[in-house]
């Protein structure tokens, strides 16, 4: 566990701070690809007694038992029984401040999962960490609608189901979808043509950019009923200037 002390150690000798920390990145994806090692795989049961035992203690005795603590880190399908499992437990529970959820299996999972693990663990954050459009990038995709709908629903579904906030993993990629650290290329909001050095702002960046516009740091999600929302994706907040903002998603 030395190695984590000196990860942070490293990093405030460059006077740069984290504010949080995940205890593994999709533990339940233990897979290895040619040269590259995608995760450690870990059961909910190896992650509770490891963030009890050894991650939990060695960041408080380092100095930096502020960090807020995520487990999970991963898909929503296997929630809320991951948390469950490692929030079960006193010792683990008192270490971990939130549980982060990756976008992969949004389209095939309910969010109530979402609002489980909020009233199972009320005084635990949930934030989405990671998404991703994970196909190769080509000419068709530019300025594909669609794309940048599949983020606008699952920013909506996770904001109106308890999740504080939604990230996305590559803003920026070339016209051949890297560079990643995987031999798998992506896709990206904005693309970078590196040829004729100009960069392409696609549908998704726009729907983050919406977002992060009208919906500021520190708003609070209020209550929002339709008597007939006709197929339309909504949520409304309340700004930190006391200001109610809807956002309305019609596909």
């Amino acid at each position: 566990m030395s190695l984590v002390r000196r990860y942070f150690d490293a990093y405030a000798a460059e006077n740069v701070s984290f504010w949080g920390v995940t205890a593994q990145n999709e533990p339940t994806q233990g897979d290895v690809i040619p040269s590259v090692i995608i995760t450690m795989g870990w059961t909910a049961e190896e992650q509770r007694d490891w963030v009890a035992q050894h991650l939990g203690p060695t960041l408080q005795q380092a100095g930096y038992g502020d960090l807020a603590l995520m487990i999970f880190d991963d898909n929503r399908v296997f929630l809320p029984g991951w948390a469950d499992t490692v929030l079960a437990d006193e010792t683990a529970e008192r270490y971990v401040t939130g549980v982060a959820v990756h976008y992969y299996t949004d389209t095939s999972v309910d969010p109530s999962v979402l609002t489980e693990t909020h009233e199972h663990f009320p005084n635990k954050f949930i934030l989405y960490t990671e998404a991703c459009d994970l196909h190769q990038i080509v000419d068709s995709d530019l300025g594909n609608w669609e794309k940048g709908e599949l983020y606008g629903t699952s920013i909506i579904q996770a904001l109106t189901h308890w999740s504080g906030g939604w990230t996305d993993w590559n803003m920026v990629l070339d016209t051949q979808g890297g560079p990643t650290w995987s031999p798998k290329p992506y896709n990206a909001p904005i693309i970078a043509n590196l040829t004729s050095d100009e960069f392409y702002k696609q549908p998704s960046y726009y729907f983050l950019a919406h977002f992060s516009s009208f919906i500021p740091p520190g708003s609070k999600r209020v209550g929002l009923t339709t008597e007939d929302a006709r197929g339309l994706e909504y949520a409304a907040f309340l700004t930190p200037e006391d200001r109610i903002v809807v956002t309305i998603q019609n596909k």
